[in-house]
């Protein structure tokens, strides 16, 4: 039985031998401590930060940026327990071991039995409105953006990454700051940070790996502005992406999201330009971007989108394979279907590719095709709730692309000498797509499989051309409707 612990506000002196008495006590031993401090209280991070770091993955640190009562504290802590029973020990309140098992008995053999400090974690029951709580955060008449940086290991890209932010020429911002336990400088570096940016950056350091959706959860538990951006650690973004996000967005207030264009930095570096996806800036209508995303990612980062936050927050998130790969692609789509979006023609990211990136991780598991396929459906039936016909109606020829794609992965791995992974795309690609079996290419690569050495070579090199040069090369119109923006 894992108990949580949370401590809440407790001074520097109280909390060291608070944290002494819980780790050095032998009757309670599988227990994590969650720890929430607020601004007044940088000292008793330092202590806190020390102690995580002598008894790894044990300790949840949360550093908020606002001065919020203990009942917020608590509700925020709450929803990162991982325990089946939870104490609250706040304003300098100590730890009974006996009297917390006693209590947690009583709870185990009386449902309807309740506690002031100790409870069941599965009984957490939150919300916040956020159009109030955004509203109250205005400066000067601009409302506050909350920037959501979540980060695993890439202590190398973030000092970029935080300095575009700081860089921005719009000013009303917060930083919200959630660490996957990283082994590399990365906590240090945020740490250092947040001192510079005083008062504006919210941390959370989780006490081991829960993956990146409960990383991101504790970056969006700590945002409070009316537009949030979840923002790749790994990636930059230019200094007026804020601004001309916001006067966009503020200009057409039933826009869900802002969709910015992007320029790529690849492993070396290298800053490379593409094509905007559209050839202007403009309004689009949701149904017509929905079908635009079925067909295309679009926006392969999700960092290139700004959204309203009070709309972000109407979607609930399914659980399953497609959510864990394309859980923001779902969201966008959901979005689409409920309002209409901006698209902004100006490179406004710099987007890092490289590969260590998650969307280099799924290649050779084959979720780029099951995955894909599987999105593809879900797209269809979410339009078709929603009493949307035009994206359901594109599902065939998305299926169809979706095969394709699978033969040019098979290319690709054959092109890595990989041909177990690029046999599996291939048949992927006839199961998908059934009539891909009369495509040049498909013809091409079943000779293959059954050639000599030299001939292989011979057909890699006839494919080889059409595979590395897969990139968009145009920009497209807009969809019907859409309305230009200047």
């Amino acid at each position: 039985m894992l108990l949580s612990i949370f401590i809440i506000d407790h001074s520097p002196t109280n909390l060291s031998a608070l944290l002494e008495y819980i780790f050095s006590q032998e009757k309670i031993t599988d227990f994590e401590v969650i720890i929430s401090e607020t601004p007044d209280r940088s000292s008793a991070l330092e202590i806190a930060n020390q102690y995580s770091n002598s008894h790894p993955g044990k300790i949840t640190l949360l550093h908020s940026h606002l001065s919020i009562d203990r009942n917020a504290s608590k509700n925020k802590i709450l929803a990162m327990a991982k325990g089946q029973y939870y104490i609250t020990l706040s304003l300098n309140q100590e730890f009974n071991p006996d009297e917390t098992l006693k209590t947690i008995s009583l709870l185990e053999s009386d449902p309807l039995y309740s506690h002031q400090l100790i409870g069941r974690v599965n009984e957490r029951n939150f919300s916040r409105n956020f159009s109030v709580q955004a509203k109250a955060l205005e400066s000067q008449g601009q409302p506050l953006v909350s920037i959501c940086i979540y980060n695993y290991n890439y202590g190398r890209y973030l000092v970029e990454c935080l300095e575009s932010v700081a860089a921005q020429t719009y000013k009303n911002i917060e930083i919200s700051f959630s660490d996957n336990a990283s082994t590399d400088e990365s906590w240090q570096i945020a740490m250092e940070f947040s001192k510079r940016y005083s008062g504006k950056m919210s941390l959370v350091r989780n006490r081991a790996n829960f993956g990146a959706g409960d990383n991101l959860a504790n970056c969006r538990r700590n945002a409070h502005g009316k537009y949030l951006l979840m923002l790749c650690s790994d990636d930059a973004i230019h200094p007026e992406f804020i601004e001309q996000c916001v006067i966009f967005l503020e200009n057409n207030p039933e826009a869900a999201f802002a969709l910015v264009h992007r320029e790529i930095i690849d492993e070396a570096g290298n800053t490379l330009s593409e094509p905007s996806f559209y050839n202007q800036t403009c309004l689009i209508q949701g149904e017509e971007q929905a079908a635009v995303y079925m067909m295309a990612a679009v926006n392969p980062s999700v960092s290139q989108v700004l959204y309203n936050h009070e709309k972000l927050m109407t979607y609930a998130q399914p659980h399953g394979l497609t959510v864990r790969w394309f859980g923001q692609r779902l969201l966008d789509f959901f979005l689409c279907l409920e309002s209409p979006i901006i698209y902004i023609k100006t490179p406004l990211l710099r987007n890092r590719v490289h590969g260590q990136s998650d969307g280099a991780a799924i290649d050779a598991s084959l979720v780029q095709g099951i995955g894909q396929y599987m999105l593809a459906l879900q797209f269809a039936e979410m339009s078709s709730q929603h009493g949307l016909k035009k994206p359901a109606t594109r599902l065939g020829n998305a299926i169809e692309k979706i095969g394709r794609l699978c033969l040019r992965y098979c290319t690709s791995f054959l092109l890595r000498h990989d041909e177990v992974t690029a046999l599996r795309y291939f048949h992927l690609a006839q199961a998908l797509f059934p009539g891909i079996e009369s495509d040049h290419d498909c013809k091409a690569l079943q000779k293959y499989w059954g050639a000599s050495t030299g001939e292989r070579q011979y057909i890699l090199e006839s494919l080889q051309n059409q595979t590395t040069n897969i990139s968009r090369k145009t920009s497209y119109d807009p969809p019907p409707g859409s309305i230009p923006l200047y």
